[in-house]
């Protein structure tokens, strides 16, 4: 065969190799596939301690906000000494619950942060941790109001920002007693 009889060919096997690889190689256009929601992740890249408190976004979905909590860790100065480390420091439920109660600050409520819950000044909850009739761990949070009337969403803040500061996450269940009495036992539920 010559040279320019082979020509033909080869443009040919070019073509052919062009419509397979536009053929995509098999894989065929899909919808969107609903998964269910996003990992949760781990928020905390200075090392800074922080707490995790539950509020609303602007489409009235819950939403975790991790605050700073004021101090920062010194792990080293250069020397290879360390010069001021706290200890691993962990917020109690009932003043975690107490900061929730008062509200998004300055920079969370810029960022569009608010929250169902309207009970300030009704003193601090009282947590109480214990085990469920199913062998799960099981978190008691007394409040000084009625919890009947609470918005369904406040109720869900009560419970994911309780359960997350027991290093529960959405595995426990959370009970709200009021003045009025026990809601039944819930788990977190974010959106």
């Amino acid at each position: 065969m010559t040279p320019a009889a082979s020509r033909p060919r080869r443009r040919a096997a070019a073509a052919l190799l062009a419509l397979l690889a536009l053929a995509g190689c098999g894989i065929q256009k899909s919808d969107v596939v609903e998964a269910g929601a996003g990992a949760p992740v781990t928020v905390n890249p200075t090392g800074n301690p922080r707490m995790l408190l539950f509020f609303v976004g602007r489409e009235g979905r819950l939403m975790p906000v991790a605050r700073d909590l004021g101090f920062h860790r010194i792990v080293n100065d250069g020397s290879g000494v360390d010069v001021a480390r706290p200890p691993d420091y962990r917020v109690a439920t009932d003043k975690l619950l107490g900061a929730l109660i008062e509200g998004p600050d300055e920079r969370e409520r810029a960022a569009g942060l608010t929250t169902r819950i309207d009970f300030h000044g009704a003193g601090e909850p009282h947590t109480m941790r214990q085990t469920g009739p199913d062998g799960r761990p099981q978190l008691t949070v007394g409040l000084r109001v009625r919890v009947q009337d609470l918005d369904p969403i406040a109720v869900r803040q009560l419970i994911c920002t309780a359960s997350y500061a027991e290093e529960l996450g959405r595995t426990a269940e959370v009970v709200l007693a009021g003045t009025d009495g026990p809601l039944p036992a819930s788990r977190c539920e974010t959106d």
